[in-house]
């Protein structure tokens, strides 16, 4: 009969240790899952943030050296209602790089001070130098977040 008792006892204990172990595992394989949609995520901010920052950039050196050449009313008004949308479409990329990655933020909101500086340039060569900080701007902050988010660091 002991040996029936041990033998049945240690079918359980087997059973429950089996059990245990695929728990762990599958809790394990969900948090995996979700650090990879986390980092996904934070690489589409990134993105995001960067193509509408570079948008605008493009936009606003347009409007400005239209500015400065002090082209035709119809075509100043065609380039600020065209930045007006580029600066619109920087909102909601920044604010959700602001919370999934808010390491990123200082570089983030350098960058996007320096695009915005555009705006002040007054001749072309100030214009030229200020596009070109914005890009250099703009080139730290993607350096920032390759580094962040290097699958290395992980």
């Amino acid at each position: 009969m002991w040996p029936s008792i041990v033998a049945v006892i240690g079918t359980l204990a087997g059973a429950l240790t089996a059990g245990l172990l695929q728990l762990r595992a599958a809790a394990t394989a969900r948090a995996e899952q979700r650090a990879d949609a986390h980092r996904q995520d934070q690489l589409a901010a990134v993105t995001d943030f960067a193509a509408a920052l570079d948008a605008h950039r493009s936009a606003m050196f347009h409007r400005e050296r239209l500015e400065l050449m002090d082209a035709g009313a119809d075509h100043r008004l065609e380039a600020q209602t065209r930045s007006h949308d580029t600066r619109t479409a920087i909102t909601a990329p920044h604010v959700r790089l602001q919370v999934l990655v808010p390491d990123l933020a200082v570089p983030a909101q350098q960058a996007a001070d320096a695009t915005y500086a555009l705006r002040s340039a007054t001749v072309q060569a100030e214009l030229d130098a200020l596009r070109h900080a914005a890009k250099e701007a703009n080139a730290a902050f993607i350096t920032a977040a390759a580094t962040l988010l290097s699958p290395d660091r992980r």
